[in-house]
């Protein structure tokens, strides 16, 4: 927790703040204005309207607040289990077919099975995948490279790398990707448009897991998905937790990498010089994507809690069964914490970033999305001396708690013989 001053101010709120469930870049923009206006103007606390649900809300906007919301256990991720709780997220009114997860619990249940995915997937196990990793972004750049200069970096390269790497964690065979992967990736970028659809999608994606976990019981490998089953305390979990754990995984490991990586390609192939610079400075690309993670926007993020009692935050008495949002990307800007917020600094060494949350629900993969993002951006640096956008065309992805560009063309550097480089 910092021990930056407090600036809580006692001005009286206004009518709580509407939250929007969309994210593309012009509500996003309008959104990232208003919440620092209300951090400045009224404090890191404001109550709010959750775009879904019924009950009173609050979002929190500061640093410090985001960190004890995400904390401390008086807030829970369980106690609306089947409730219409205030919430981001649009569920029709019907309880969509997902499992039981980690994610999704609080307290000593969440605490153990959290220690033994720990246990498993560990820096040792992401190290180990990084010559697949490698491998996997050079095929690809093969194959965008020779589509030729305005070739999509995003459908092309960006949203392909992710998933081949979460696959070969979970030891999904290759042969069997396409039994999920359109189900998957029509779930994860927000491409389904009903109920149906997307209680299919989901059903889809949890049989699969179903039989990978039944395989892995009688037949288990090197992946993460035999490590949990064959741990000491793999009593700890049942077979539709080791299912919810697949696609919780599945899923973050690829929509929010693919979306942070497209965000941070984004920003350096419409700024040459950041992009040349961090070429010719590759020992700068640990700190670099810390600072990336910090300043490019990745939507709200984050679940929003329950109140299982009276707590004060942020100068504000949150009740017992209020909800609270805690709102990463403007705590990333708090101006409390970080000198000049909203420079991009590829030199800051300043406060941990909240993106990979904090707390005991902090991202279990946050080690190997930045095993990730290191090999692909140095994989492109090795392969394109310059990079650049070919088209301004802001178009991202909306009504997602996710946001990143949906297409980014460019173009790029040839030697000379006129290939291209």
């Amino acid at each position: 927790m910092s021990t930056a001053p407090q600036t809580t101010k006692t001005t009286s709120y206004p009518v709580p703040y509407p939250m929007q469930s969309r994210q593309d870049i012009i509500v996003a923009a309008q959104l990232e204005h208003e919440l620092k206006t209300l951090r400045e103007e009224y404090g890191p606390v404001v109550p709010a309207i959750m775009p879904f649900g019924e009950g009173r809300a609050w979002i929190a906007i500061g640093y410090d607040e985001v960190q004890q919301v995400m904390s401390d256990e008086r807030f829970s991720v369980a106690k609306h289990r089947g409730n219409n709780y205030p919430r981001m997220r649009h569920s029709e009114g019907h309880k969509p077919p997902f499992r039981l997860a980690f994610d999704k619990m609080d307290g000593p249940e969440q605490v153990a099975r959290r220690r033994v995915l720990a246990r498993h997937l560990s820096v040792k196990r992401v190290m180990a995948l990084k010559p697949h990793t490698r491998q996997v972004v050079e095929d690809f750049l093969d194959n965008f490279q020779q589509q030729g200069p305005g070739a999509d970096l995003m459908t092309d390269f960006v949203e392909q790398v992710p998933i081949a790497v979460i696959s070969r964690l979970l030891g999904i065979p290759d042969e069997e990707k396409n039994l999920f992967r359109d189900a998957a990736l029509d779930l994860m970028n927000g491409r389904v448009t009903t109920e149906a659809e997307a209680n299919k999608h989901i059903t889809t994606v949890n049989d699969y897991f179903d039989s990978l976990v039944a395989r892995r019981r009688v037949q288990p490998g090197d992946d993460l998905i035999s490590a949990l089953i064959t741990d000491v305390d793999s009593g700890t979990w049942d077979d539709e937790e080791l299912g919810g754990v697949g696609f919780v995984l599945l899923t973050a490991g690829h929509d929010a990498t693919a979306s942070t990586i497209g965000g941070i390609l984004y920003w350096l192939a419409h700024d040459p010089e950041r992009y040349a610079f961090l070429r010719e400075n590759r020992e700068l690309i640990p700190r670099a994507i810390e600072e990336f993670l910090r300043i490019v926007p990745a939507g709200t993020g984050t679940r929003v809690r329950i109140a299982t009692e009276d707590v004060e935050i942020g100068g504000v008495l949150v009740k017992k069964d209020d909800g609270i949002h805690p709102v990463v990307h403007p705590a990333n800007f708090d101006p409390r914490i970080y000198s000049d917020p909203y420079a991009l600094d590829l030199k800051r060494d300043e406060a941990p970033h909240l993106r990979f949350g904090y707390g005991p629900h902090a991202c279990p993969g946050s080690q190997l999305a930045r095993m990730e993002i290191r090999e692909l951006l140095n994989g492109v640096f090795d392969r394109f001396p310059r990079l650049w956008a070919v088209d301004n065309a802001d178009d991202w992805r909306d009504q997602m708690l996710l946001r990143g560009p949906k297409s980014l063309r460019v173009a790029w550097d040839q030697n000379e013989t006129g290939e291209n480089q």
